[in-house]
């Protein structure tokens, strides 16, 4: 019987799923770093999301484990170098969170546009600034979307394509073109180009070595003056402090962001940030809907039952 240990909290319907499969289930939804290294032993397979980390010491413990799970789609808080070293499979699920993250970045971009955040502060505070409101519409813009070839880059596209009727340009390192050409999507060959023609950039990549700091002081710069920056992908992709000087100085019109460099925001610099009023911030809750906890939960439960079949 594989013995299964969950180290955050996930939706019940895949434990409910392992449990009937004859898994011996284990929820430990609030265990800490030491008591995960001094239990990993006794587990075939471990579940997490993003607040558990897999480190290389908790793999090197994990004399029996055959698999780590993400529910979810960023594999960052796991050592995938000691997991492939030591044979671990990593498995997640890329597809669930595709409508909640694409609406939450349709979401953002609207509520920058027309200034909802501050209208309802505001109004609770008890002020009528109806002359301060003046707003955007999303269908005029360009949008720009960074990691268009990925799932939630072609919702995004879709959505503000056949919804909105904007304009939309892609890139991407993964070839797209065919994907593109049946959305009507249209792709350019570089990030430099996406920048410079780009309203509003959406960003929607891996966090990587590679794309640390994607978006950074020069890549800003080259981004139109009063555009917008979005972000809810990973806090990393993109330079905070430069950002936050884009902002303060007028460069760019404003931010929404979903993801920060620490969760939650301590350093001072993006304390600062995140307080600006032309910035509307969420709490990393992209994937934060029933349907998607629903979908990522039993995903990676049938996947299990699959794995450990054969």
């Amino acid at each position: 019987m594989p013995r299964i240990l969950i180290c955050d909290p996930i939706h019940p319907e895949g434990p409910a799923i392992l449990r009937k499969a004859g898994f011996d289930v284990d929820e430990s939804p609030t265990i800490t770093p030491d008591q995960l290294q001094a239990r990993i032993a006794e587990f075939d397979a471990v579940i997490v999301r993003g607040r558990t980390k897999i480190t290389g010491p908790v793999l090197e413990a994990a004399h029996r484990l055959r698999v780590v799970a993400r529910s979810g789609v960023g594999l960052d808080n796991i050592d995938l170098t000691v997991a492939e070293r030591r044979s671990v499979k990593v498995i997640s699920t890329p597809a669930a969170p595709t409508t909640s993250v694409a609406e939450l970045t349709i979401g953002l971009m609207l509520t920058v546009l027309r200034k909802i955040s501050y209208a309802d502060r505001t109004i609770k505070e008890g002020r009528w600034v109806k002359n301060e409101l003046m707003g955007q519409e999303l269908k005029t813009k360009i949008i720009g979307i960074v990691g268009a070839a990925g799932r939630i880059g072609l919702e995004v596209a879709r959505i503000t394509l056949q919804g909105f009727r904007c304009q939309v340009v892609g890139y991407d390192v993964i070839e797209f073109t065919e994907k593109a050409r049946e959305l009507g999507l249209r792709v350019v060959q570089n990030l430099d180009d996406l920048l410079s023609q780009s309203d509003i950039v959406s960003i929607h990549v891996p966090y990587l070595p590679t794309t640390h700091h994607l978006i950074n002081e020069a890549a800003l710069a080259k981004m139109k003056k009063g555009s917008i920056l979005i972000n809810a992908s990973r806090g990393d992709i993109v330079d905070g402090e430069a950002l936050f000087n884009s902002l303060s100085t007028g460069r760019l019109s404003g931010a929404g962001l979903d993801v920060f460099h620490r969760e939650p925001p301590i350093d001072g610099w993006e304390k600062n940030l995140v307080q600006l009023p032309n910035v509307v911030c969420t709490a990393h809750v992209g994937a934060q809907t029933h349907e998607c906890q629903r979908l990522e939960s039993t995903q990676i439960a049938d996947q299990l039952i699959q794995i450990f079949k054969k």
